[in-house]
């Protein structure tokens, strides 16, 4: 069994405007895609997306909030720069190298997998966002 999920798979938990959001983070032409962290990056604001969209402010404000909640999104801000909008697009590996918590996982149901991801994923972006400097 597979202690990979891919994204897709974390994707299925959010509404059609929360999908909608995500492919046009990723696709928009100024987002960069990193290998090495399985994030792409790119600075755009919550009224591009919008416009990306075709839908209103608070649409799009909600879809990245329900992106955030999953963890497949983080926002950094920092004074004195731009906001920047990182994407999760790599799958995400579960794997523990502790052999008996992996024994576990590799007996959990499925759905149940998907869940670890995405708790592995929110508590990661919070770390990193508790790291940033306030903003002025």
């Amino acid at each position: 069994m597979s202690l990979e999920i891919p994204v897709d798979e974390i994707l299925a938990r959010v509404p059609e405007r929360a999908r909608t959001a995500y492919t046009n983070l990723v696709t928009h032409r100024d987002s960069r895609y990193d290998e090495l962290t399985g994030w792409s990056c790119a600075y755009i604001t919550q009224q591009d997306l919008a416009d990306e969209m075709k839908v209103c402010l608070r649409t799009a404000t909600r879809a990245l909030s329900d992106l955030r909640t999953i963890g497949l999104v983080r926002i950094l801000a920092w004074p004195g720069a731009k906001t920047e909008t990182q994407v999760r697009v790599g799958a995400v590996s579960i794997a523990s190298v502790f052999g008996p918590i992996r024994m576990a996982q590799e007996q959990m149901p499925h759905h149940q997998l998907v869940d670890c991801a995405i708790r592995m994923l929110v508590k990661s972006n919070r770390e990193l966002e508790d790291h940033m400097p306030e903003s002025e």
